[in-house]
């Protein structure tokens, strides 16, 4: 008998309202409330993103603004094949023109440009620098080819 009292007498107490063992988690969720912040921190993630993105996008514009005024390029070769116009800025650049650069030109040459200025009278005044005191058989050939 003692050993069915017992396991009713426990029974009971569980199935009971005893408040030891029916008492819940009282942290209740509200799952609206926790998906609507979480709503919130992404909207205010991709903000951000969006207002870096157009300050990226400004300060390109801006630096491509600068490029344009340089639009007059001294060139000192043209090539068809690009690997040769890769090889002459190499020797270009040991020859001590460190702005020297692959120009694209619209008929598919590669141009290697010494460097860009802003007017067409700069890049020229810069060729007759380079030449300057040079025989007519030593002077470097170069060109102007306005990019724009």
């Amino acid at each position: 008998m003692k050993r069915i009292l017992l396991p009713i007498l426990l029974i009971s107490l569980l199935v009971s309202g005893c408040r030891f063992f029916n008492k819940k988690d009282s942290k209740k969720v509200d799952t609206l409330a926790a998906w609507q912040l979480k709503q919130d921190s992404i909207s205010k993630v991709q903000a951000a993103i969006a207002a870096r993105e157009a300050a990226v996008q400004d300060s390109l514009r801006r630096v491509q603004e600068v490029l344009d005024q340089f639009h007059f390029n001294v060139i000192i070769g043209s090539f068809k094949v690009p690997t040769n116009a890769d090889s002459w800025l190499q020797e270009v650049v040991k020859m001590g023109y460190t702005n020297a650069k692959i120009i694209d030109s619209p008929n598919g040459f590669k141009l290697v440009s010494i460097g860009a200025y802003e007017s067409y009278s700069k890049a020229f005044a810069e060729i007759e620098k380079i030449n300057e005191g040079k025989e007519e058989v030593d002077k470097t050939e170069l060109w102007i080819f306005d990019s724009k």
